[in-house]
């Protein structure tokens, strides 16, 4: 019988992120006598100490390291079975688990999801979202079905990656600013600029970074901000600055009348995105979901 309960796996996580009894105690909703009450338990279930004192701060020992080491993994695993018991008791006969790589594909995804739910309406799809930073490894465990991924591609031969679709890059402007008025901008302008990204967008195997990396162009000011919302674009459209991102994400919060989307360099900068699956066959429903999400993709090579 395991010694260890859910309480406990609550108890590591919170000590891991707090580092002290009396904060992680604060976010359990639990006093710190009650919390080290339950830290001494699991230590006498153990056989030995978890935790030494370093001033006010609680540092794990070895044994303590590789306990943190599986505890949220532990207790995701734990939540994700219990979202998909629940799933089948609401009458689903089966889950596909995906991840995506940006949280602002999910823009297109319902439209996926929709037309899947007719092929298949007692299978439900359930969004990973902690895997899309190791989208391979959650892969290979077989904690996820399928994963959505742009850029640089997992290399192992154990996984299958299919083309799903470009998207291409655009500057995105004040109506006021100078670039506004051209047809195309060059990759060298970007040194004049103060350039709002996220710091993903600046990686070398990123679009955007590579093209600056080998114009050896560094913008006049670099300011990063979350991508996801209108950050940025709220800040380009009081002209402080220029922003990148791709076009079929831009449109539609971007309206021509406050912003001017701008191709970038003489062949535009593009981004891969890929549909990655184990290398294997795909059972009835994920062979079918996989069929649905590289539909427009497959209409295009009719053509």
């Amino acid at each position: 019988m395991s010694a260890l309960e859910v309480r406990h796996l609550n108890l590591l996580v919170a000590l891991q992120k707090y580092g002290s009894l009396h904060a992680a105690a604060r976010s359990l909703h639990l006093s710190p006598s009650a919390l080290s009450q339950q830290l001494r338990e699991l230590e006498q279930r153990l056989g030995g100490s978890l935790f030494r004192r370093e001033w006010r701060r609680l540092v794990p020992t070895p044994g303590g390291t590789r306990l943190l080491q599986g505890a949220q993994g532990m207790l995701d695993e734990m939540e994700r079975i219990e979202a998909e018991t629940r799933s089948l008791i609401r009458g689903a006969t089966g889950t596909i688990r995906l991840a995506m790589g940006c949280q602002q594909s999910y823009r297109w995804l319902p439209a996926v999801l929709a037309r899947f739910s007719k092929v298949e309406p007692e299978i439900e799809v359930m969004i990973t979202a902690e895997a899309a930073a190791a989208p391979a490894e959650w892969l290979l465990s077989r904690r996820l079905d399928v994963a959505v991924v742009a850029g640089k591609l997992p290399r192992d031969r154990r996984l299958d990656t299919t083309l799903l679709f470009r998207d291409e890059l655009v500057a995105i402007v004040s109506r006021e600013h100078a670039w506004a008025k051209q047809r195309r901008v060059d990759v060298a302008s970007f040194a004049h600029e103060q350039l709002f990204c996220d710091e993903d967008a600046l990686e070398p195997q990123a679009p955007l970074g590579r093209a600056l990396d080998k114009a050896g162009v560094v913008p006049k000011k670099r300011t990063l901000v979350p991508m996801q919302g209108t950050i940025a674009l709220d800040l380009v459209h009081a002209n402080l600055g220029v922003t990148v991102m791709p076009r079929w994400t831009a449109a539609p919060f971007a309206p021509r009348k406050h912003f001017a989307l701008v191709p970038i360099g003489g062949r535009g900068l593009w981004l891969d995105w890929f549909v990655v699956t184990r290398r294997e066959s795909a059972d009835g429903p994920l062979a079918k979901f996989l069929a649905v999400l590289l539909e427009p993709l497959a209409r295009k090579a009719a053509t």
